[in-house]
């Protein structure tokens, strides 16, 4: 009997021994479980800094408080008209003014969205944190934070979840397991070889096991169950 071994808390392998053969990826698009098969987009061409952004809605009430906190720094903004987009705009300036923050990001807006892009080049502005406060009354609402670019840098592998469905060849090819959690833009460990609890394999919507298991075992992924 295969005994499953621990890994980030999940029996993601099977047999007594982990696989040997491990590379990295950063994840696009959307955040990944450990389990998921993932395929490549490819090996990034050009730097790029991370952006991420947040909508807000609404007419604004003036003289009411909006706090914006970016990786633990806040900034209080105060409300002064009831036009959104210049309230938004108002909001990204009062960023810019904050010595510590224009250190490191640059806040801009357009339309309503509240835009904010890391300064330097790379993963490392991924990580980036955005928690937005409204104050009591302030007539206004704010989307969840969404990532508009993923920050890398020239040779980073970008991998997503493999798809047969994809309008992309390469995304329907798979090139390993997944083997930890990890959000839009980071850079997470792969397995590319080795044996997997079948149970813990994920796959876009409509695909399985049985989608891919002959590319993966092209590859030496192979899939079984494990009694725990």
């Amino acid at each position: 009997m295969f005994e499953p071994t621990e890994y980030t808390q999940k029996h993601l392998f099977a047999g007594n021994n982990q696989p040997r053969n491990f590379g990295a990826g950063t994840v696009y698009g959307s955040d990944l479980q450990a389990g998921t098969v993932v395929a490549s987009r490819g090996v990034a061409t050009a730097d790029a800094k991370a952006k991420k952004s947040v909508t807000f809605t609404g007419t604004p009430v003036a003289s009411k408080t909006v706090k914006v906190a970016i990786n633990g720094t806040e900034v209080t903004y105060t409300t002064a008209s009831t036009t959104l987009n210049t309230e938004v705009a108002a909001i990204a300036t009062a960023i810019g003014n904050n010595a510590t923050l224009a250190a490191i990001v640059a806040a801009t807006s357009s339309s309503g969205k509240l835009l904010i892009e890391w300064k330097e080049k790379g993963v490392d502005g991924n990580a980036m944190e955005i928690v937005v406060t409204l104050g009591d009354g302030v007539g206004i609402e704010a989307g969840d934070v969404t990532v508009e670019t993923i920050g890398q840098l020239v040779g980073d592998e970008l991998i997503e979840v493999v798809d047969s469905d994809s309008g992309t060849a390469a995304l329907q090819k798979p090139i390993g397991v997944l083997c930890e959690d990890a959000p839009a833009g980071k850079t997470a460990t792969v397995a590319y070889t080795g044996e997997f609890n079948v149970d813990e394999l994920k796959f876009a919507s409509g695909d399985s096991i049985n989608t891919f298991k002959k590319a993966l075992r092209e590859i030496g992924i192979f899939a079984r169950p494990v009694n725990d």
